[in-house]
């Protein structure tokens, strides 16, 4: 999840959105209706709009470029000079209302806002932003589904899988396909700038394109490690199986662990995602000869299963991992208590670092086996929709969403993510530096940025040191990491039994890791899992896969 920002970190604002642990397709479902939903969803046998134009943008030279495998444009230093990459009048001074979820604390009414007030300036509208908490997100747009009335003109999905999502999408917002589609992107250079991987793992629904993709980086869950810890042992950065499995014992012992996890991994594949991707099973599945096969019934995630065993067993794990929550061990991780800690990549934040408060060097764990193929995540933390309406109000949603994507370095995304210059942020030699106002006044109480994200880079102001270590961990990684094939295809299975499978994984791993059953218990998860819906949901997907190729 995203979290609220204070002066002592920028988090997630430079770049460096979360993504938690590696998901299912962020918009799956079928059958059955909402809110006077009808129709399929399905893509097989339909018409596809083709994915919209790649234009990147030509922005401040970086101290150290990005590449196709998902390696992120590198920036020790903030920008001297910005650009302007909007320069036409963005609204027509109405009235726009949004739905968005939040993180943090509610904004303070416009009219006390400065950020809010220039937002809105900049923009040309009544920006009226309806903030829902996490917690209520779920509940909130269940209802606001089944209504399909007084809808806002912007409505934020995140990545929780919501019934029915797509018929209402379907039947209660705009088809953007004519507007975005293919070259017609272009018309909106900073959606032209969104990589297609986010495209794709937002999807398309019935063939056509119903949203704008919030773009974030393509590592997915990963192992963040107390670099002074381990220094300080003499263990390698690069290391073998047996050399990780040392390493944990190593830095155990005295009341302090080599390693961490919490409660929440265990609902799926999240606690096993950096195993499973050193021993190089598949990301979640694999699609050959026109068949899907899900990477829990490989012999690499089995043995990944295995690896976690053996941490417990040589007591490397903190003993509480089952019961403890996500805050609670990351606060182990930033005092020491344990030197490493699996966590959604958009940890590497401002704010983690400044929890850390000098104790440690953080860094990332690269992955240990010999055919390690590192798991990419979606790319992206959800997406926009727009309430079905004239083109030409279409059209307004539409470069409002194209100026909050404004890339990093230039003007537009200095206001959308830092707020006024001298109001609330100054730059020094180590670049922006939050005032006090920030605190209050951001983008994570007003998250603007849920209504249109910039492609992220690797920016940590004041904390260049971290940010180069990353950048390298992401240039040995990244080159042999490999992707969901289902990401963004269409499964009903998955939406109707999709948490229970995820659970029939999360408590199988649980059991085995924790000793509760032997390592030949696997296959039996394996069984149940095919049973209750497995096994459908791979026909379905390989239905969809085939009709995108």
């Amino acid at each position: 999840m995203d979290n609220s920002i204070n002066r002592r970190g920028l988090l997630r604002m430079a770049g460096m959105s979360a993504l938690g642990v590696a998901a299912a397709p962020l918009i799956t479902a079928c059958g059955g209706g909402s809110g006077g939903a009808t129709g399929s969803v399905s893509n097989a046998g339909k018409q596809l709009v083709p994915w919209p134009a790649y234009v990147p943008f030509a922005g401040p030279k970086p101290d150290a470029p990005g590449d196709e495998t998902g390696v992120q444009p590198l920036y020790l230093k903030y920008p001297e000079t910005l650009t302007q990459s909007v320069n036409d009048t963005v609204g027509d001074g109405s009235k726009v209302t949004a739905l968005v979820v939040t993180f943090g604390p509610p904004p303070a009414p416009v009219a006390q806002n400065r950020f809010w007030q220039e937002i809105n300036k900049a923009l040309n509208v009544d920006l009226q932003v309806t903030v829902v908490p996490d917690p209520e997100y779920g509940q909130k747009m269940t209802t606001l589904m089944a209504s399909g009335s007084d809808l806002p003109d912007i409505i934020m999905f995140t990545n929780l899988a919501l019934p029915h999502s797509l018929e209402f999408i379907q039947a209660q917002c705009a088809d953007l396909s004519e507007f975005v589609g293919g070259d017609a992107v272009k018309e909106y250079p900073n959606l032209a700038n969104i990589p297609t991987y986010a495209w794709k793992g937002m999807g398309r629904i019935n063939g056509k394109l119903y949203g704008v993709p919030l773009e974030r980086p393509t590592p997915a869950n990963s192992l963040f490690v107390n670099r002074t810890a381990m220094d300080e042992a003499g263990i390698p950065k690069d290391w073998t199986t047996e050399q990780y499995l040392e390493a944990m014992r190593e830095l155990t012992g005295d009341r302090k662990w080599g390693l961490g996890w919490y409660k929440t991994l265990f609902g799926g594949l999240g606690s096993i995602t950096y195993h499973a991707g050193s021993l190089g099973a598949p990301n979640t599945w694999t699609a050959t000869g026109g068949q899907f096969v899900h990477t829990i019934s490989t012999p690499q995630f089995e043995q990944a299963v295995d690896t976690m065993r053996k941490l417990v067993e040589a007591k490397t794990v903190y003993p509480d991992s089952l019961t403890v929550s996500s805050t609670d061990m990351q606060s182990h991780f930033h005092n020491g208590t344990v030197a490493s800690i699996q966590d959604g990549f958009g940890s590497v934040a401002p704010a983690t670092l400044s929890k850390i408060d000098g104790r440690f060097e953080l860094d990332l764990g690269r992955p240990y086996g010999p055919q390690a193929t590192p798991w990419r995540s979606a790319g992206l933390f959800g997406y926009v929709t727009f309430k079905k309406a004239a083109p030409e109000r279409i059209k307004l949603l539409l470069r409002i969403c194209n100026y909050l994507s404004a890339p990093f370095g230039t003007k537009e995304y200095e206001l959308a993510n830092y707020g006024v210059e001298g109001v609330h942020f100054t730059k020094d030699d180590r670049g922006i530096k939050p005032t006090d106002l920030f605190d209050t006044e951001n983008n994570s109480s007003l998250p603007v940025k849920y209504l249109g994200a910039a492609p992220s880079v690797l920016y940590l102001p004041g904390y260049p040191d971290t940010a180069q270590a990353v950048y390298d961990w992401q240039k040995a990684s990244l080159p042999k990491s490999v992707a969901n094939p289902g990401q963004g295809l269409r499964s009903a299975t998955q939406v109707s039994k999709g948490a229970q499978l995820d659970q029939i994984i999360g408590d199988g791993i649980a059991a085995i890791a924790f000793g509760r059953k032997p390592l030949s218990a696997w296959k039996d998860v394996v069984t149940q899992w095919r049973q209750t819906g497995g096994d459908r949901m791979a026909e379905e997907l390989a239905k969809e896969h085939a009709a995108a190729q």
